[in-house]
C-alpha cells in the first residue's frame, strides 16, 4: 500500500517538486544533475589546462545548458580539493546567450560588462551594500567602443582561472564566427589562462566551427547525446531522494519511455506526475499519475512545438490522414537504430497499420511524408537520399514525443498500443 500523505504533506510536496524536476529552466544543482559524467569530466579537464577551450554541441533539448550551469559548483569544488578550503571559488564564470543580433565586439561586452572591479580583483555582479567604488572591468580597463580581438585577449590575461560560457552560439551570424575562432587560436598561442566555452546545436562540430581546422589543437569536442534509459532514471531516482517520495518501477520506465533520451521531458512528465500523486494525498507516483500528466505536458510544451504540430496536420479535407501519418513517423523516429533520427518509409508500414486498424502499405501515406519536408506542412521532416531510397527525421528533436503525448491524449491512439509499438522494436 502507498504510504498516505497528510493535507499538510501533500501541500509541502506540491511546492518542493520544483526543486527537484526543472522541466522550464536549466537544472544549476550538481547534485541533481543526473548522469552526463563524461561531459563533466571533459569540461574540467578542459579548464585545468592552459590554452585549451570547448565547443559542447548536440541537438535541442539534450541538456547542453544545463550541463553550463553546473559548471560553477564543479569548479568549486575542484578548487576545494586542490585547495583544501571550504567557500566559493574565487574563478569569474560568465554565461551569456548569443541571438541573431550580436556581433563579436557586442556579444563580448554583454559577458564583460557583468564583471566588476572592486578592492583591486574582479567579482561576478555589482554588490551596492559593499560600500566600495564598483566600476566595470571595461571601465577599469579604460576600453571604448569596438572591442578586437587583441583588447580581448589583453583583458582577459589577469582573470587567471576564468571561464566565459557563449550559449546558443549557433545563433550568432556566421560571418562573427570567424572573430572567435581567431581570439581562441590568439589565447591558446599566448597560453592565457582563460577558458572559452562555446554551446550550440550542431549534428557535428564541422557545421559550428567550419573551415577552421587551425583551432583544433586547442578545442576540445564534448558532444551531448542523448542521455541513456539509466541517465534518465538516474533524474527520477534524484528526485525520489530529493522528495521523500517513490516511484512505482511502471510509472518510472513509462516516464524513460516517453522521453526518448531528452532530460525536458523527464522534467517535465516527473513534475506532473508527482503532483497527480500529491492531490491523491499519495507519496507513491504509480502508472496512472503519468498518465495524468501527459496532458499537463502537452499544454506546457514549447509553443513552438505545439504551432510545429499544428502546422503539419492542418487540413481543409475531411478524412485526411496527417496526424495519423506524423504519429506512425514519431513511433519509427522512437524506435530508430540511426544515431541521427532517420527512419525509412517502410518503418511506418507497422504503427500506421495499427493506428488505421487495417493493413497500411507505403503508397497510403508515402505523399504525406513528402509533404511534410515542404514549407507548407512546416518543414515538420527532413529528408535526405534519393528517390526510392529516401530517408526522413524530425527537423525539431522535441516534436516526436509531444506528437506521442498529444496523440495519446487526444485519444487517437490507446496508450497500450504505443507500449506495445514501442516494446516490440
Amino acid at each position: 500500500m502507498s504510504p498516505s500523505l497528510t493535507e499538510d504533506q501533500a501541500a509541502t510536496l506540491a511546492a518542493a517538486v520544483g526543486t527537484a524536476f526543472s522541466p522550464r529552466t536549466p537544472v544549476s544543482n550538481r547534485e541533481l544533475f543526473a548522469g552526463r559524467w563524461d561531459q563533466i569530466t571533459q569540461i574540467g579537464d578542459t579548464v585545468a589546462q592552459t590554452g585549451l577551450h570547448a565547443v559542447i554541441f548536440g541537438e535541442r533539448g539534450v541538456g547542453k545548458t544545463s550541463l553550463t550551469h553546473v559548471i560553477r559548483p564543479l569548479l568549486n569544488v575542484i578548487d576545494r580539493e586542490a585547495t583544501a578550503s571550504e567557500g566559493e571559488s574565487q574563478r569569474i564564470v560568465v554565461r551569456v546567450n548569443a541571438d541573431g543580433t550580436d556581433l563579436f565586439s557586442s556579444l563580448w561586452k554583454k559577458a564583460l560588462d557583468e564583471i566588476y572591479w572592486s578592492e583591486d580583483r574582479p567579482h561576478i555582479g555589482f554588490n551596492p551594500s559593499s560600500g566600495k567604488e564598483q566600476v566595470t572591468l571595461l571601465n577599469t580597463f579604460g576600453v571604448k567602443g569596438r572591442l578586437t580581438i587583441d583588447t580581448i585577449r589583453r583583458i582577459l590575461s589577469p582573470l587567471v582561472g576564468s571561464v566565459f560560457i557563449f550559449d546558443e552560439f549557433d545563433r550568432l551570424p556566421k560571418d562573427q564566427v570567424v572573430p572567435f575562432t581567431d581570439l581562441i587560436k590568439a589565447l591558446s598561442d599566448s597560453a592565457t589562462q582563460t577558458t572559452i566555452v562555446l554551446v550550440g546545436v550542431s549534428d557535428t562540430v564541422n557545421e559550428l566551427l567550419e573551415d577552421h581546422a587551425s583551432i583544433g589543437r586547442a578545442l576540445i569536442q564534448i558532444p551531448m547525446p542523448r542521455m541513456s534509459e539509466d541517465e534518465l532514471g538516474e533524474i527520477i531516482s534524484n528526485a525520489e531522494e530529493a522528495l521523500g517520495i517513490a516511484f512505482e518501477n511502471s510509472a518510472k520506465e513509462q516516464i524513460v519511455r516517453m522521453s526518448q533520451g531528452l532530460p525536458h521531458f523527464t522534467h517535465l512528465l516527473g513534475f506532473h506526475a508527482v503532483r497527480s500523486a500529491g492531490t491523491r494525498r499519495s507519496g507513491e507516483v504509480n502508472i496512472q499519475d503519468v498518465r495524468n500528466s501527459f496532458g499537463s505536458a502537452v499544454r506546457e510544451s514549447d509553443q513552438t512545438v505545439i504551432n510545429a504540430y499544428a502546422h503539419a496536420i492542418q487540413s481543409a479535407q475531411p478524412g485526411a490522414k496527417y496526424p495519423q501519418v506524423i504519429l506512425a513517423a514519431a513511433i519509427a523516429a522512437y524506435v530508430s537504430s540511426d544515431e541521427l533520427g532517420y527512419f525509412q518509409p517502410a518503418n511506418l508500414v507497422e504503427p500506421m497499420s495499427a493506428i488505421m486498424e487495417r493493413h497500411e502499405d507505403i503508397s497510403r501515406f508515402n505523399q504525406h511524408l513528402s509533404q511534410f519536408t515542404e514549407e507548407k506542412r512546416g518543414f515538420a521532416l527532413e529528408r535526405t537520399g534519393s528517390q526510392r531510397a529516401y530517408r526522413y527525421r524530425f527537423s525539431h528533436p522535441i516534436l516526436p514525443t509531444y506528437v506521442l503525448m498529444r496523440s495519446i491524449n487526444d485519444g487517437l491512439i490507446p496508450e497500450a498500443v504505443v507500449d506495445r509499438l514501442l516494446r516490440n522494436a
